[in-house]
């Protein structure tokens, strides 16, 4: 009598615990190093924004001296809806999710842009006369969005002046 058994063929027990601990392992490597690599890629992103801002504010107000300059009428928003509709014109979204700008009501608790989703605050503020005049001026704020250091830009036809407002 030939008695014969048939081996089946498969992982056993304990190969398949090997497996699922290389798994474990490795996601516990991957995932902080993932959500670090994202959370990277939004502040530069909310930093390219207040960048972008800047720039093209400090070019319209330029734009604007020339077109005076030579007899043309002035050109640029003199309202801060006018302002954020020429930023947003491009289409480029904040990291977390609606316009990339915002109006700011220069309130450090609420209103310097949203620390939530990353848009970058602006603010246009019309020229005063009387005893202490001040010429226009536009404040781009970026926000306290995750580990950023909030800082402002007063941008005017004739300067720039860029500072840190508070760390988070």
């Amino acid at each position: 009598m030939d008695i014969s058994f048939n081996k089946t063929k498969g992982f056993t027990i304990f190969e398949l615990m090997i497996v699922v601990a290389v798994i474990g392992i490795i996601s516990a490597i991957a995932v902080p190093a993932y959500r670090s690599y994202i959370e990277t890629a939004n502040m530069t992103k909310v930093t390219a924004n207040f960048e972008e801002a800047v720039r093209l504010a400090r070019n319209t107000f330029t734009k604007d001296q020339t077109r005076v300059t030579i007899g043309l009428p002035a050109s640029a928003p003199n309202n801060t809806d006018g302002w954020i509709a020429m930023f947003n014109r491009t289409g480029v979204l904040a990291p977390g999710g609606g316009p990339a700008y915002i109006p700011s009501n220069n309130n450090k608790d609420t209103g310097r842009g949203d620390k939530i989703t990353g848009a970058v605050g602006v603010k246009w503020r019309p020229a005063k006369t009387g005893s202490k005049p001040k010429s226009a001026r536009l404040e781009i704020w970026r926000p306290l969005y995750l580990s950023l250091i909030e800082q402002q830009a007063k941008i005017t036809s004739n300067d720039i002046e860029i500072k840190i407002q508070r760390s988070p």
